[in-house]
């Protein structure tokens, strides 16, 4: 079989068992890949950890006055937690319907919610609609969805956004932290550009979703780069991916160096979810509205390439049955052992925490 081209900088790209690429021109000639793997309903089912998992409270901002307060634990939409001594003792997770995220700490199998942190102004319109965390090289990541909210006919231009902020050792904030202000958030909006220009993406910019619109629901940072998992479009059973540089996103002029790659994840199949991992990236797949596509988890390798399908999520026990697979946080990742995933759903009071064992 023949080499696939690689990215500018890269060596070559063996295809795999599961791997079929094609290298195609994007902007500024990056290199995007069509990546082909079974269908969801070829894959494997993945069973619940026997062990239940619990939320010690809410998910919600506890100031008086507060309105709609259900909203914040009901919409849980990303989750990732800094390398803190004790293990898992600092993450953050956002939801999709205000602005601001919370800490939470992870103890015996028990989410712990704690100190919410202001994204947003309060004078801004609209929300982030924020759907992805990511935690690398001392910052939380936070990204807006980039795409047109569900009801009216404007671009929601507070979701054109993506966020970070520093945080110690310890994974706490290096400022002090706001219920009332974004102090120490920096913000951008360079994204929109990469993904205007974007191959397969660009036609779907500024569309609504229930259109096949742009709208970004995962985020990684990896080895510099910012890898975003879009949950549309989704064309000819392709998702996508786009990759920029990462520290590029926060500055006015050095170039963004985007890619872009097509995953054959399957008919009316996104992207909902991305985490890193130490030999990649996992994808958290489901469907792009409201279709009857099971959620399912896979293994990205960012460097060759290669996707492997790791299997479909069997719903846990007392799920509701609108409930969406939304968020994957690694709670294990140790050479040649199985990942420990908590995946939480949206739509499920506080996530419905429920852990997942995956060979890789």
């Amino acid at each position: 079989m023949p080499l696939v081209s690689p990215p500018p900088g890269r060596g070559p790209v063996r295809p795999l068992r599961l791997l079929v690429a094609v290298a195609v021109p994007l902007w500024l000639a990056a290199a995007a890949a069509a990546v082909a793997a079974p269908a969801a309903a070829e894959m494997p089912a993945l069973a619940p950890a026997k062990k239940t998992w619990s939320v010690d409270g809410d998910f919600a901002r506890k100031a008086a006055g507060e309105t709609a307060r259900t909203r914040a634990r009901m919409n849980l939409s990303g989750a990732a937690c800094a390398p803190a001594r004790p293990r898992l003792a600092s993450c953050l997770i956002v939801n999709d319907e205000k602005k601001y995220a919370q800490f939470f700490a992870v103890k015996d199998r028990t989410l712990e919610p704690g100190t919410v942190i202001r994204l947003t102004a309060k004078d801004v319109r609209g929300d982030p609609d924020a759907e992805g965390v990511a935690f690398a090289d001392g910052f939380f990541w936070v990204v807006g969805s980039h795409g047109r909210p569900r009801h009216g006919d404007g671009a929601g231009s507070a979701r054109f956004v993506v966020m970070r902020f520093p945080v110690d050792a310890r994974g706490r904030p290096t400022f002090p932290v706001s219920e009332e202000e974004p102090t120490g958030v920096e913000r951008s909006t360079r994204l929109g550009e990469a993904m205007r220009a974007a191959d397969g993406i660009g036609a779907f910019y500024d569309q609504p979703l229930d259109r096949n619109g742009v709208n970004v629901e995962g985020i990684a940072v990896k080895d510099g780069r910012m890898h975003l998992g879009f949950r549309g479009p989704s064309v000819d059973g392709q998702a996508f991916i786009l990759s920029v540089d990462a520290e590029a996103v926060f500055s006015s002029d050095k170039p963004l160096a985007p890619t872009v790659t097509r995953l054959a994840l399957g008919p009316t199949t996104g992207i909902r979810d991305l985490a890193a991992v130490r030999d990649g990236l996992i994808v958290l797949s489901g469907p792009v509205n409201d279709q009857a596509v099971p959620p399912a988890l896979w293994h990205w390798n960012e460097t060759t390439g290669a996707l492997a399908p790791l299997g479909t999520l069997t719903p846990p026990k007392g799920l509701p049955e609108d409930a969406k697979a939304e968020t994957v946080l690694v709670l294990r990742d140790a050479p040649d052992k199985p990942l420990h995933l908590l995946i939480l759903y949206d739509g499920a009071e506080n996530g419905f925490p429920t852990e997942y064992r995956v060979r890789r």
